[in-house]
């Protein structure tokens, strides 16, 4: 089926290569649609536009709240401290139940912090956990 010349026209209006393709993907796909094309259309923008809202609304974690947090996770849970910058290192990936101690600590250190931006500073602090800047901290508390 082909798109309306009025529909291709907004989809090749949008500055975002990977939206317009996943628009054209939708459209363009060989099963029975339950919609029309416009809908889809409205339907796949707004979900994009929603999305892009909320990840605006993220708070920005800044390098000196991202270490402010490593010296608080170091001084209250240390073992911990060096356990994660462990398996952060060695296998590029945190333990589960480990990682939701984590971020148990990080609501233990800013109260009420809204759980995206929670899972913002986690990353954020992995990340941290990869860069040579811990790579001394760890000298500092291991036994």
């Amino acid at each position: 089926m082909t798109i309306s010349p009025e529909l291709q026209a907004k989809i090749d209006a949008l500055e975002d290569e990977k939206l317009k393709t996943r628009i054209l993907r939708s459209l363009t796909s060989t099963g029975k649609k339950q919609a029309t094309d416009e809908e889809i259309y409205e339907l796949i923008l707004s979900s994009y536009t929603k999305a892009k809202e909320r990840r605006a609304r993220l708070r920005q974690w800044r390098d000196d709240e991202v270490a402010a947090f490593a010296q608080y996770f170091k001084e209250r849970r240390p073992e911990d401290y060096v356990e994660f910058l462990r398996q952060e290192k060695e296998f590029n990936e945190i333990e589960s139940g480990f990682a939701w101690g984590v971020r148990q600590l990080i609501w233990e250190w800013i109260p009420n912090l809204d759980g995206s931006d929670c899972s913002g500073l986690f990353s954020k602090f992995r990340d941290y956990a990869k860069s040579d800047s811990s790579a001394a901290i760890i000298k500092d508390v291991s036994p």
